[in-house]
């Protein structure tokens, strides 16, 4: 359902941890938004200071005095009693919810990491999402292009083989499981790093799962298997820092970490068999395809994927999420290169077929 996107209220949420050299940049992007400067008011941003032992909360204070558009609200927990990053992003975005001055079919949360720096446009490019229809927004993450630099030749062609590989999987998978909500170009991404969520939705799905890894994506299946369009605008732009130690395991640092250290004993870069996204793909058109049918195509297509003629019960979208979920621990097991190549096939393959129809 289309909004006006000035109806829209956007709200900051955000879980710090130790990072009064990095949240600068952050408060100072959102302090530059240029939807501040179409709208009236100040925007309201929490922050999660969860257990920090350095200068956050001062570097927060001092950053929001020479920003007067940012309504900063601070919450502090102890370090003795410090949560992970899951129960720290929660809260940001109940309390976010909680004080907005609208009602939450109106209000927009927006999170994302202390170590981020959002484009200037990343708000109004969110609120333009929502209000075309979207009830969740994952934006494209990048990384800082000088911080990259920094850790060698080696890394940035195992970065660039990567992302090329990851670009084609969702060119694939905007062929095999097309979604009109969701057309190509997109990018995959739909991280804490940069989420847009309807307040009401956020509510309805009983909130961010308060995980202490993956909470990010836990949400967003969440919202996927209630039924929620979930789109990914290239317009969404976030960079985010190249370092190697992060505050969160599993995040991004622990991610290049692997990559450096596997560059370094001259391991090849090896990602998901391509084979194994496509028979994803197909599964989840297979699902998707359901709503609307009758027992007896339900009980065909169980019987297609190995399933229980009594499995698959229940909308398209939970099905989905249950039998064909995102996979973003997939065994790496193939070398890039041919993985590559396989892939421009299959697509290459996908578009004569999309051709001749």
């Amino acid at each position: 359902m289309r909004v006006d996107r000035h109806s829209l209220h956007p709200v900051i949420a955000v879980p710090v941890r130790n990072e009064e050299q990095r949240l600068p940049r952050l408060l100072a992007a959102l302090a530059a938004q240029d939807h501040l400067g179409a709208t009236a008011g100040r925007l309201r941003t929490v922050l999660v200071l969860n257990g920090c032992t350095d200068g956050s909360r001062r570097a927060a204070l001092d950053t929001a005095r020479i920003n007067p558009a940012l309504d900063l609200d601070l919450v502090e927990t102890s370090p003795d009693a410090v949560s992970h990053v899951g129960a720290a992003r929660r809260l940001a975005m109940e309390r976010a919810l909680a004080g907005s001055a609208r009602s939450p079919a109106a209000t927009v949360i927006l999170t994302t990491d202390a170590d981020a720096v959002p484009a200037r446009d990343w708000i109004s490019m969110n609120l333009a999402a929502v209000a075309a229809g979207a009830d969740l927004v994952g934006g494209h993450i990048v990384g800082d292009v000088e911080e990259e630099a920094l850790l060698g030749t080696g890394f940035a062609a195992r970065a660039a083989a990567i992302a090329q590989y990851t670009a084609l999987a969702d060119r694939l998978a905007a062929l095999v499981d097309p979604l009109a909500h969701d057309p190509w170009p997109r990018h995959r991404d739909h991280t804490g790093g940069s989420l847009a969520v309807r307040g009401d939705v956020y509510a309805a799905v009983g909130g961010l799962p308060a995980l202490p890894v993956r909470e990010d994506l836990a949400f967003v299946s969440r919202v996927r298997a209630a039924g929620g369009l979930l789109v990914h605008p290239p317009s969404v732009r976030v960079t985010v820092s190249a370092r190697l130690v992060g505050r969160a395991p599993g995040g991004m640092a622990d991610c290049l970490t692997g990559w450096m250290r596997d560059e370094a004993e001259g391991r090849p870069v090896l990602v998901e068999a391509p084979d194994a996204i496509e028979a994803r793909l197909v599964r989840r058109r297979l699902l998707r395809d359901l709503d609307g049918c009758g027992a007896e195509a339900r009980r065909q297509v169980a019987r297609r994927l190995g399933l229980d003629d009594a499995a698959l019960v229940g909308s398209a979208a939970a099905l989905i999420e249950r039998f064909a979920p995102d996979e973003p621990d997939a065994p790496a097991s193939v070398p890039v290169a041919p993985a590559t190549a396989r892939l421009a096939a299959l697509i290459a393959s996908r578009e004569a077929e999309s051709r001749a129809a």
